[in-house]
């Protein structure tokens, strides 16, 4: 009788004992409903001057992309189902891209009001920081909202280069859970430019000049991401050791003929994709331009042709640098 009772009692504790831990196991459960694998995702900002810390706790579904670049690193990983809104397109998409592009909402040509915004009911916001100061729509704004705020490292640095984009694809993967996605473009980028600096690992360098516009004194790049990028291919900025702590800025064409540079890189502005009179206009100021009839890059007739986009942060870098490599050192990289 008393073995009976025994029996009965351990059965007994151990039926109490399963119960317990499955109800532990049920409250664990609903304590993480909601929270997906990898989240929340964190990052530091510094908007307007001041310093945030955001973080999503899930995939953004509602994403408003306040600049061009960024709307292209979005539509590069695939996200255009995750986007409710792009402003600010500066010039015509990046052609792989144009059929994403198209199936998101245009909320203005520069950026929206707020009331625009807002409308939308966004999770998520991207952009360059200037969108989101007074000149667009003011960051506190936005964020009093409890919406996140993501402005990319490469586009706030001044010493960004190709490894903080690739960074900031990695993070935008991570926010919106597609790691491997970003992945897989990071590792093809990576693979593109290290063919083609196998191919001209032993031809000289050439010293070149970033063109960008003129209002009497030439605007061009000095340090970061235009100078760095540019570094890859064996193309020196001129004016990388001007003594000028800025991206870009002006300079005098006193400066240009004394750095005598071998190639000039224009900013083309021009709109549509086949049309380039912006080009051809640039071109034909400075060889009309008494000053820089002995500049090494005008007696030779060394005028090469770029997007602005395709020399600042986005997606379009690496086959920009493929193709400014093979007219620079005069080969076929096919």
């Amino acid at each position: 009788m008393k073995k009976w009772l025994k029996k009965t009692a351990a059965a007994g504790l151990a039926a109490l004992l399963l119960a317990s831990l499955a109800g532990c196991g049920n409250d664990a459960k609903k304590a993480g409903e909601g929270k997906a694998a990898g989240y929340p995702v964190k990052w530091t900002e510094t908007l307007d001057g001041k310093e945030v810390t955001a973080s999503v706790e899930k995939a953004p579904s509602r994403a408003i992309s306040m600049s061009q670049a960024t709307t292209e690193m979005m539509l590069a990983l695939g996200l255009e189902d995750k986007m409710v809104g792009t402003a600010m397109k500066e010039e015509d998409i990046y052609p792989p891209l144009q059929a994403s592009y198209d199936k998101v909402k245009v909320l203005a040509e520069k950026w929206p009001s707020y009331e625009t915004f807002m409308a939308e009911k966004p999770d998520f916001a991207t952009g360059w920081e200037v969108p989101f100061t007074k000149r667009g729509i003011p960051a506190d704004s936005i964020t009093a909202q409890g919406v996140p705020i993501y402005v990319p490292s490469s586009m706030q640095k001044l010493d960004a280069d190709l490894d903080t984009v690739f960074d900031d694809m990695m993070k935008l993967g991570a926010i919106f859970g597609v790691e491997p996605k970003a992945q897989e473009w990071v590792d093809g980028q990576k693979k593109i430019l290290a063919d083609v600096q196998e191919k001209i690992k032993d031809l000289p360098k050439k010293r070149v000049f970033i063109y960008d516009a003129s209002d009497g004194k030439p605007f061009t790049a000095y340090k970061g991401y235009t100078t760095n990028i540019l570094k890859l291919i064996g193309a020196e900025n001129v004016m990388a050791d001007a003594g000028v702590d800025k991206t870009w800025a002006a300079t005098t064409w006193e400066s240009v003929v004394a750095a005598d540079p071998e190639y000039i890189i224009i900013a083309d502005y021009s709109n549509g994709i086949r049309n380039d009179d912006d080009f051809q206009k640039k071109v034909a100021a400075i060889k009309e331009n008494p000053q820089l009839a002995n500049v090494k890059a005008v007696k030779e007739n060394h005028f090469l042709k770029v997007k602005l986009s395709e020399i600042t942060p986005g997606v379009r870098t690496v086959e920009a640098l493929k193709r400014l490599a093979e007219e620079i050192h005069g080969i076929n990289l096919q």
